[in-house]
């Protein structure tokens, strides 16, 4: 899944894909990532943007996969994710859907 590929008409180039993905180094920010996000899910309440059962639910799907990486974190390399924000993003919303989304793409 490509962050930046909204304006380009082919794929790019896999030596691309290669230098530009950062998974491979950065799956090691994983716990990090997720315990920002919860931050940032309890900073979204504080501006109405979600509410706070909204929120209780995301922090419980982010706990929920906080252990997932404890067990396991050599899985997410496994991923085709472009980093480790694209890979926590994504897992977001496969647990918990269209909350996921709003959560992640709020700024």
């Amino acid at each position: 899944m490509a962050l930046w590929g909204g304006r380009f008409s082919q794929a790019a180039d896999q030596r691309f894909k290669h230098l530009n993905d950062s998974l491979r180094f950065d799956y090691r920010l994983a716990e990090q990532d997720i315990v920002g996000s919860v931050a940032w899910s309890k900073a979204l309440v504080t501006v109405n943007v979600l509410t706070a059962q909204e929120q209780q639910q995301l922090e419980q799907a982010l706990n929920a996969l906080l252990q997932q990486v404890q067990a396991d974190p050599l899985a997410i390399v496994q991923s085709d994710a472009e980093d480790i924000h694209s890979w926590v993003e994504q897992q977001l919303i496969d647990k918990v859907g269209d909350l996921g989304q709003k959560a992640a793409h709020r700024a």
